[in-house]
């Protein structure tokens, strides 16, 4: 298996299998918070024989940003068995979006088969097995719960779940995740932090629409306070003055308020204006590749192309010229 760092919470991984094993192991390394890699939690998978099959194959392509992993996978029958359990800090759901075969979820007595253009969702916190004879294709989503805080309570509701296009909020979700199943590898290279926001937010309306929905606590209203603040940041990032001053009073407080409400996830308000600016920069290097590095710098706020070249470096790990030039 490959994986190209693309920065800090931003890796892909792309990779093909024909040991079952082989493809356990890395599936317990790419699916975290899920899985971990201690012997008591990974994930052990067994091959399931198939009249008239052609023996164990499997196709791998993972993205991770911000904690999120939107992946695609292509594998023959086989069975997941996973016994493990992991602290609810580092609880998830995992999502299956199966394109095309048949896929069967079991936790905690409960038992749902997924078949092509349903959704089946499991909870990290406990053991489960994902059970396919006739193997799947399907888009394998990993979201913390930390990102789904709406669901409250409700959260534990969804082990072994399963969602059709045909009821309530499926019929919106669903197409999109057939849509994102399909070009999944071209769109994340450009929108990708953008991508996963509207995804979690629709999985979020999707479950919600089930399980009902908590009561706004304080930290969901400073969570979506501080994503409030990173949306108006996002849309004024040429913006001659972006200090905290005028960000606060763009949104009615107090700049020491700012200041707090950021250092609540350990951060500052000049560290969010300069992430942003770089993942700005790092789209245009991809969607433009013919633009001269010190525009791509100006039409993402930074006015001098040294420092915007030592700051993409220090995020990223490379400069922006061998950023484009690997491709990433």
């Amino acid at each position: 298996m490959t994986v190209r760092p693309a920065g800090d919470a931003r890796s892909s991984s792309h990779a093909s299998f024909d040991d079952a094993a082989l493809f356990g192991e890395s599936i317990t390394r790419v699916y975290r918070p899920v899985f971990h890699d201690d012997d008591g939690r990974r994930a052990n998978v067994e091959v399931v024989d198939r009249p008239g099959g052609r023996g164990f194959h499997a196709a791998l392509s993972a993205h991770e940003r911000d904690g999120v992993v939107l992946s695609t996978v292509n594998v023959t029958g086989h069975e997941v068995d996973y016994r493990g359990t992991v602290a609810p800090d580092d609880s998830a759901l995992k999502i299956y979006y199966v394109s095309s075969g048949t896929a069967v979820i079991r936790q905690e007595g409960r038992e749902q088969t997924v078949e092509a253009g349903q959704l089946g969702v499991h909870d990290s916190m406990q053991p489960y097995q994902i059970w396919t004879e006739t193997g799947f294709d399907s888009l394998i989503m990993v979201v913390p719960k930390s990102r789904l805080l709406t669901l409250g309570a409700g959260y534990a509701d969804l082990s072994a779940a399963r969602f059709t296009a045909g009821e309530g909020a499926g019929r919106v979700v669903l197409p999109y995740l057939q849509g994102l199943a399909g070009g999944l590898d071209e769109v994340i290279r450009g929108q990708g932090q953008q991508l996963v926001r509207s995804t979690v937010d629709l999985l979020t309306m999707l479950f919600a629409s089930a399980v009902g929905s908590a009561p706004d606590s304080p930290e969901l209203r400073r969570r979506r306070r501080r994503e409030d603040v990173e949306a108006w940041i996002r849309e004024h990032l040429l913006d001659a003055d972006l200090s905290p001053g005028r960000i606060a009073s763009a949104h009615f407080m107090s700049t020491r308020a700012l200041h707090a409400l950021f250092a609540e996830v350990d951060t500052t308000v000049g560290t969010v204006v300069r992430r942003l600016r770089l993942d700005r920069a790092r789209e245009l290097l991809i969607l433009h590749p013919t633009w001269a590095l010190a525009e791509v710098g100006r039409w993402s706020g930074f006015s001098d192309p040294s420092y915007f070249s030592r700051a993409f470096r220090r995020e990223f790990g490379m400069s922006p010229g061998e950023f484009r030039a690997a491709g990433a």
